[in-house]
């Protein structure tokens, strides 16, 4: 059986679709986040084409910063505490971050800042501090993931020691 295996440039045409749909309202910005984290963690070349598109976007619009120039530091840290991440894997390395008012997306030298009102591109060394960034969140998130899949393995472990310890035995 042969498995059909979807064009990477077909993919990030449709991403970029949806992310167009959801700057002009068509879309809900969740349905975009699940439509980026869908794409499968082998298959960053994808991503790596849907920020080349999204920047392509940028500079013929010539997006300023403008309404947002005016934003402190304190909301930036508050919007990057809060926020998810998702990696995709080495080559065609990429980074999400799903903040609660934006999506950044990077590969380490390029980047943007999603908002429904617009796409604003990153200076590349925001865009390496927002990669490392989104890599320290991931693995802190199976840091987690690991402790507590330990708990409850002792968990299961020591129900299961005492419920066996309380079987009778049969003589």
């Amino acid at each position: 059986m042969t498995t059909h295996q979807e064009d990477p440039r077909s993919r990030a045409e449709a991403l970029l679709s949806s992310i167009r749909r959801w700057q002009a309202g068509a879309v809900t910005r969740e349905d975009v986040v699940l439509e980026l984290t869908r794409v499968p963690l082998e298959r960053g070349a994808v991503m790596l084409d849907v920020l080349t598109g999204l920047l392509g976007q940028v500079e013929l619009a010539k997006v300023t910063t403008g309404e947002h120039a005016q934003e402190d530091t304190e909301s930036w840290r508050n919007e990057l505490m809060a926020s998810r991440a998702r990696n995709w894997n080495y080559p065609d390395g990429a980074g999400l971050l799903v903040c609660p008012s934006v999506l950044i997306l990077t590969d380490g030298k390029r980047g943007v800042v999603l908002r429904a009102s617009g796409t604003t591109a990153l200076p590349g060394s925001t865009s390496a501090s927002i990669m490392l960034l989104c890599q320290t969140i991931v693995m802190a998130q199976h840091a987690v993931d690991a402790q507590e899949l330990k708990k409850l393995q002792d968990q299961r472990i020591a129900s299961t020691s005492t419920s066996l310890s309380e079987i009778e035995i049969i003589r």
